[in-house]
């Protein structure tokens, strides 16, 4: 199974082309971008600090931000399949629960504000 398959499956996924690569989006939010030899996710702080520990990952931001989720790049070659579907799932998976979150902590004012703009 290809990567891109691996992708569209999860539930509620939606595909957008970007340029050369393509951006996998759930909850409105994305959670990985696919290029022709890396893949980009965003991962939960523990996940991706094992990644980079591990020296087969690449922060795309540095820890200097502090934010629940980062982007790391991932080598496809360097990756088992196993691991990289867990990866993945991680990654779909807190994105999904991140966007939630976004969505409980706002004021009642701030959503009327923006159901009236939309």
């Amino acid at each position: 199974m290809s990567i891109r398959d691996l992708l569209s499956t999860l539930p509620f996924v939606v595909v957008r082309r970007l340029s050369a690569r393509e951006g996998y989006f759930t909850a409105g939010r994305m959670f990985a971008l696919a290029g022709d030899a890396t893949l980009w996710l965003r991962l939960p702080v523990p996940a991706s600090a094992a990644l980079l520990e591990a020296d087969r990952g690449q922060a795309l931001v540095g820890p200097v931000v502090p934010t629940p989720l980062t982007w790391v790049a991932v080598p496809l070659a360097e990756v088992a399949d196993e691991e990289l579907r867990e990866l993945v799932a991680s990654a779909h998976q807190s994105v999904r629960a991140s966007s939630r979150k976004s969505r409980r902590d706002r004021s009642p004012n701030r959503r009327r504000r923006t159901r009236a703009s939309a």
